[in-house]
């Protein structure tokens, strides 16, 4: 069972749209963007798609709109405390023989991700939109389409350079050298998202707009994990460890968004947007690779394949692998103020947004199994992996569904944005800002290296060259999230340590809903019987940076 590596590949790829909590940060393409995000009454191109789907009845006749954010993540973790004593036998002597790094310290990792189709460690995120009144055709009717993904940052690489040995040798340098603090929350992983999406809008009244939009999106993601290979490997030695590998994708994922917008006289307009919650079901292969002081008489391959809930045609080397998540519901409501010039023209606006994501969504859980099958969570990722334990070649038993809780809640944003316009002879110049404010989704402990959880601070400025009926537009973005720190996992805020002679936290294995932080997952043991071995008590230090470039036309 490989539940760890199929989480990991899932829980930094977002799925619903134009969220900031949690996974994403404000805006879906360069305009909402360099408004931090406050634009849910104002949108009004192929960016309300991922904001707002009433806004494309504000756009007249046929146009397009084309942007792409470059976004990086910084992140580097620090886990206080050191390393454990382990220590190896001689081949020669017989004598124990420390690892060289044995206490000391945890070094800082740093996050440095290659992504495949990036620009050094900056992703391109795009959106391409048309959006048509048809013409008059059919009045007060305005359809829309096209291809977006949210403001977020799915890549990682926090294995430092390590190689996962398989070898007894002490003598084999990798021993030297001390694998990365964030093993057990992830090494390596990377994903691609696209949402195609449809949308229409309706004027019902001069002042009221109301629109959906559908989406049917798709997503690649692989990532790669270190995992318990033994129960109870408290001292958190690299050769009872395990590593994984896995490719899961899901080519097919549903999600919707109803929106308004409703205008008060010249000056004043409120936005309103709701998306559904968002049903995961990802499939897909997952390898492994035995550290060389686990079992090696206990191997794990396919169950067979009547017994298999997820396919077919499992192997020895790959087992199939399904996960069931959800993202969650989201909603935004807003308003906007615009100053007119003595012609009637717009001369500014300025917009305040408020939103709510639930994260904190849960699931009923009888010993750690969800009780109804047919519920997902955000933070609680349901796990089947079409794998069973076998004892010197010969299938002995299925292994059970797993579950995972990422220790998620609520979150809330502000945001404050706005714009102003000069003329310029027949254009204009526009020049475009904001600021917003999230809340973490993650609660106190539950920052990890693998999910964005940090509460944080958007920055954004941005400007545009507007023809008649084309516009350029540009935008810088800034995301503060600082150092966070997770408190000591113990009952008295101090830091857990467990050791062979000292187990859990505070002198006992507590029950999953009262643990304070993460712990290793054992492939043999579902998280009720896990060992409390919480390894992310440290500081996360972490920000984000985003460049916008965009263009649209009209006709």
């Amino acid at each position: 069972m490989k539940p760890v590596l199929i989480v990991g590949a899932i829980a930094v790829v977002g799925i619903a749209p134009a969220q900031a909590g949690g996974l994403f940060v404000p805006g879906a393409g360069v305009v909402s963007t360099s408004r931090a995000g406050a634009a849910v009454a104002s949108v009004d191109d192929g960016e309300s798609l991922g904001i707002n789907p009433a806004g494309i009845a504000k756009a007249p006749g046929l146009q397009i709109t084309i942007s792409a954010t470059l976004i990086q993540y910084y992140m580097t973790f620090t886990r206080r405390g050191s390393y454990d004593p382990v220590f190896d036998t001689d081949p020669v002597t017989g004598t124990m023989v420390p690892r060289p790094y044995n206490d000391q310290p945890y070094a800082t990792v740093e996050n440095d991700p290659h992504p495949p189709l990036g620009i050094g460690s900056f992703q391109p995120l795009p959106v391409l939109a048309v959006t048509w009144d048809l013409g008059g055709r059919v009045k007060n009717l305005t359809i829309g389409g096209g291809l977006y993904t949210p403001t977020g940052y799915p890549f990682r690489d926090m294995s430092q350079g390590y190689e996962f040995l398989t070898d007894q040798n002490i003598n084999n340098p990798g021993y030297a050298i001390a694998p990365p603090p964030t093993r057990y929350d992830v090494m390596k992983q990377e994903s691609a998202l696209l949402l195609p999406s449809l949308a229409a809008a309706y004027r019902v009244t001069p002042d009221f707009d109301i629109g959906i939009r559908l989406t049917a999106g798709n997503l690649k993601s692989k990532t790669s994990v270190i995992v318990w290979g033994t129960p109870g490997n408290v001292s958190e030695d690299i050769k009872n460890d395990s590593a994984f590998n896995a490719e899961v994708s899901d080519p097919f994922i549903p999600a919707a968004g109803i929106g308004a917008t409703y205008r008060v006289g010249p000056t004043l307009e409120f936005g309103l947007n709701y998306t559904t919650p968002v049903v995961v079901n990802a499939k897909g292969t997952a390898t492994s690779v035995k550290g060389p002081s686990t079992d090696q008489t206990l191997t794990i391959g396919p169950v067979p394949d009547a017994m298999a809930k997820c396919d077919t045609g499992g192997t020895m080397e790959q087992q199939k692998a399904c996960i069931s998540l959800e993202l969650p519901m989201t909603a935004t409501i807003g308003g906007r103020y615009k100053m007119l010039d003595e012609a009637g023209n717009l001369k500014a606006d300025i917009e305040l947004d408020v939103d709510w994501e639930n994260w904190g969504k849960h699931c009923n859980y009888d010993d750690a199994h969800i009780v109804d099958s047919g519920c997902t969570s955000p933070g609680q990722y349901r796990i089947q992996i079409d794998s069973g334990l076998y004892r010197n070649g010969a299938f002995a038993q299925a292994l059970n569904v797993n579950a995972l809780n990422l220790g998620l809640q609520d979150t809330f944003g502000v945001r404050l944005g706005g714009a102003y316009y000069h003329p310029l002879g027949g254009s204009r110049l526009v020049a475009r800002g904001g600021i917003a404010y999230d809340s973490a989704a993650a609660k106190e402990g539950w920052l990890r290296a693998n999910f964005d959880g940090a509460a944080r601070t958007t920055l954004a400025l941005g400007g545009a060259y507007q023809g008649s009926s084309w516009q350029v537009s540009a935008g810088f973005g800034y995301v503060h999230e600082g150092s966070n720190t997770n408190p000591g996992a113990n009952p008295d805020g101090s830091d857990c340590n467990p050791t062979p002679m000292s187990l859990g936290c505070g002198g006992t294995n507590r029950p999953p809903d009262q643990r304070q932080g993460p712990d290793p997952t054992n492939p043999l043991l579902t998280p009720d019987t896990q060992f409390e071995n919480p390894y992310n008590q440290g500081t996360i230090t972490s920000h984000y940076l985003m460049f916008m470039l965009g263009f649209s036309k009209s006709w």
